[in-house]
C-alpha cells in the first residue's frame, strides 16, 4: 500500500461525542470517485473512520484508493488523524478477473464455433473485445487517478468534520 496524503483536523468537542456524531452521518456520500461511482463513509464505535467505494461481495468492484482515519485525543484536544492509500492488490485482483473473463469469452467463442452456429460468432467476439477493453482501461487507470480520488475522499472527511464542529450551531 502506498500512502498518498495524510493530515489531521481539530474537532471542537469530546472524542466520544465526535464518534457519536460521525456514526450518525454514516452512509453513501454525494461525491463520487472517478470512474467508480459512489463512495461511503463509515465510522466505528472505537473511532476508526473509513471512506471508500461501498462494499460489495465482488472483489473486482473494490476501489484501490481509500481513506483511513481515527478520532484521537491529544493534549486535551480532539482530532481526526487521517491518511489516504493506494492499494495495488486491488488493481492486481481486477486484472486477474480480467484474465478469467478472457478465458470464459474464449471458451464461449470456441463452443459457438464448434456448434456450427456461425451467426453468433461475430457478435460474441465483438462483445468480448469490447468488455475486455473497458475492464482493462478501468483497471489500468486507477493508479493514475489515485491522487485526484484521494483529494475527493479528504474533502468528504473535511465536510463531515465541519458538520461535527457546527452540529450545535
Amino acid at each position: 500500500m502506498k500512502k498518498i496524503n495524510q493530515g489531521k483536523y481539530e474537532l471542537f468537542t469530546t472524542k466520544q461525542d465526535a464518534i457519536d456524531k460521525f456514526m450518525k452521518m454514516q452512509g453513501i456520500c454525494r461525491e463520487e470517485i472517478s470512474g467508480e461511482g459512489a463512495i461511503e463513509f463509515y465510522c466505528f464505535k472505537n473511532g476508526k473512520i473509513f471512506i471508500s467505494h461501498p462494499r460489495t461481495r465482488h472483489i473486482e468492484n473494490d476501489n484501490s484508493t481509500n481513506l483511513y482515519a481515527k478520532v484521537v485525543e491529544q493534549d486535551g484536544k480532539t482530532y481526526v488523524v487521517y491518511h489516504t492509500e493506494y492499494s495495488k492488490s486491488s488493481s492486481v485482483s481486477k486484472l486477474i478477473f480480467l484474465v478469467i473473463d478472457i478465458l470464459v469469452a474464449i471458451l464461449a467463442i470456441a463452443i459457438t464455433v464448434s456448434s456450427k452456429q456461425k451467426m453468433y460468432y461475430l457478435p460474441l467476439l465483438v462483445l468480448s473485445i469490447l468488455l475486455f477493453s473497458i475492464k482493462f482501461f478501468n483497471a489500468t487507470r486507477e493508479e493514475k487517478n489515485s491522487p485526484a480520488d484521494s483529494e475527493i475522499l479528504i474533502k468528504e472527511l473535511e465536510k463531515r468534520v465541519e458538520a461535527v464542529n457546527l452540529w450545535d450551531k
